[in-house]
């Protein structure tokens, strides 16, 4: 029966693509020979053939089975893999310096921050687009910022990559400086822009001015001391779904979890160990967030670097991570692997329930050292080593997160998406670690300067770092 259904959907394309003439207004190409993992969870195209058409796909199937489109380009990708871009849906988007950085490292805390190359003073319209670039390189077709963005310029940006004003950038979606209490808002922590509310109807005209800039995801922060009250987050949660917007939160205990969780916020850290009764509730989209904490046991890419890093941090940077990862000190890698092996439980245990995984690095967040764009593919890594397959985190990392972002036009190579895609030279589904072998990357079905990005960036190095 499954051969018979395989046989008719084919039977289908190589009709579809048979009987395409040349009808090639606007710009036209056609990829073929390569293996395309589509991003839907089935078995990849081997030798596949698919054609991009003013920046979209229009059609997807096997190499022979399309009639060549008389005057477009073709590109042969003969023995690479192509998947769909990534999307990551828990970033921060530009606090972390990786241009013109000091030649020094500022530490101001245990956390390993760097006082000029992390912080708020960064927050710039040219420090912002640095990122998305960065994240165009490394194959990331759009993310979600979650919180600490200052002023009117994300959204300008945001609307600027829209529009199409970027081309060598990934799309921005910032949550706006996010919500939390006025008592969270304090020196030296990421929370500087954010609104702080104590009542409900501040609660209620923070949500409604997020929605006045069009964010359709807020970033809840309900952890301080003293905590969130239950009154306030019930009215964010609730003047949200107003606007047809979701929240996702950090969770601070469990009780307050549970309740955000049941008015349908997303719980971004699964840190938690559910009830039974909670979990058959809990069908909504979950962030993994692994990098930074297996980090700081696992580190196997910083020794030596993965040629993928670094080409995109200063070598500076790249000693600092190389210095710090793993930590040094025994107990704190040892507690981290329990805490590690905690969450996994979590997570198995919510999958099994049916809950809807999506990949969210929390790259450029304030425990520095996450670099955007590379630690996205940490994050796809350590979800691996959480039980997931190599297919399962690549639809995770784009099929679920478009859907978890509501982008209607991501995450798929299908007709009518838009053609954002990375081409490998090697199969992910054979090591997930394979996404970091990038030969080239698309979006808005145009190549992105990766060889110019890559020149910019040395040339903002610190001399003899």
């Amino acid at each position: 029966m499954i051969k018979k259904i395989i046989g008719t959907v084919l039977l289908t394309v190589a009709i579809v693509f048979n009987s395409f003439a040349a009808d090639i207004s606007g710009e036209t190409t056609l990829f073929e020979g390569a293996r395309l993992i589509t991003g839907h969870g089935g078995p990849p195209i081997e030798s596949s053939a698919f054609l991009v058409k003013n920046g979209k796909f229009t059609h997807v199937g096997k190499k022979g089975e399309l009639r060549y489109p008389v005057g477009a380009k073709r590109i042969d990708l003969s023995g690479k893999t192509v998947i769909p871009g990534l999307i990551d849906t828990h970033t921060h988007i530009g606090y972390d310096r990786y241009s013109h950085v000091i030649s020094k490292w500022a530490q101001i805390d245990p956390s390993g921050r760097g006082l000029f190359n992390w912080g708020p003073q960064n927050f710039t319209r040219d420090n912002i687009l640095d990122h998305m670039s960065r994240l165009a390189y490394a194959g990331v077709a759009a993310v979600w910022s979650a919180g600490y963005e200052f002023g009117e310029i994300p959204y300008k940006i945001r609307d600027e990559i829209l529009a199409g004003q970027h081309p060598n950038a990934a799309r921005y979606y910032p949550a706006g400086p996010g919500i939390t209490t006025r008592e969270a808002i304090i020196p030296d922590y990421g929370r500087q822009s954010a609104f702080g509310v104590s009542s409900e109807a501040e609660a209620r005209a923070a949500v409604q001015r997020l929605a006045d800039w069009k964010v359709t995801q807020i970033k809840l922060w309900p952890n301080s001391n003293p905590a969130m009250s239950p009154l306030v987050y019930r009215a964010v949660i609730d003047e949200a779904r107003k606007h047809n917007m979701r929240v996702g939160f950090h969770p601070t205990n469990l009780e307050d979890a549970q309740e955000m969780i049941r008015g349908g916020a997303i719980m971004l850290h699964p840190y938690f160990e559910l009830d039974d009764g909670l979990v058959k509730e809990f069908t909504t989209y979950s962030a993994l967030t692994s990098a930074g904490g297996r980090v700081e046991f696992y580190a196997p890419y910083l020794h030596p670097s993965d040629p993928l890093l670094a080409e995109m941090i200063a070598p500076i940077h790249l000693k600092s991570m190389q210095k710090r990862f793993p930590n040094p000190k025994r107990e704190v890698r040892e507690k981290r692997k329990a805490d590690w092996e905690k969450q996994v439980a979590i997570v198995k245990k919510l999958r099994a329930a049916g809950v809807q995984f999506t990949m969210g690095s929390d790259a450029g967040g304030a425990g520095r050292d996450k670099p955007v764009g590379w630690t996205t593919h940490v994050d796809m890594e350590n979800m691996v080593a959480a039980g997931f397959t190599p297919a399962e985190v690549i639809v995770a990392a784009t099929k679920t997160a478009a859907d978890s972002l509501r982008l209607e036009d991501l995450g798929l190579i299908a007709p009518g998406k838009e053609a954002a895609f990375m081409v490998l030279d090697a199969n992910p589904l054979n090591d997930i670690t394979n996404t970091r072998k990038i030969n080239k990357v698309y979006l808005r079905g145009k190549e992105v300067d990766r060889a110019g990005l890559r020149a910019e960036w040395r040339k903002s190095w610190p001399s003899g770092s």
